[in-house]
């Protein structure tokens, strides 16, 4: 199990201990068929990972708009029922907030 470690982690293949890991690797790493082949696997490996990336960043980013929107959309709320003479507690119950988080948001205005 050692030797397998060793040779996993060799980045000569020369250094290697098991014969057919070292044909294998040596063709990937010497022969010019081999180093295309790799390269072009390489390649292909990057472009899937820069798509799910951009996939990923974008979930986030609508994730993070529409919580954005959200809180905006409720603050109007919470003024115009403010505005129209409703107390702090019925405006938690019609947002969905606390009291306290409502009092909250008056105040840092």
């Amino acid at each position: 199990m050692g030797k397998l470690m060793h040779d996993f982690h060799c980045t000569n293949p020369d250094d290697m201990f098991y014969d057919e890991l070292r044909e294998a690797v040596s063709y990937f790493k010497k022969e010019p068929e081999g180093v295309n082949t790799m390269c072009k696997i390489m390649r292909e490996f990057e472009r899937k990972s820069e798509n799910k990336g951009r996939r990923q960043g974008r979930a986030e980013g609508r994730a993070e708009g529409r919580a954005e929107g959200r809180t905006e959309e409720r603050e109007t709320i919470m003024r115009n029922l403010y505005a129209k003479g409703m107390d702090c507690p019925a405006i938690a119950e019609v947002t969905g907030q606390t009291s306290a988080q409502v009092e909250a948001f008056f105040k840092a205005r």
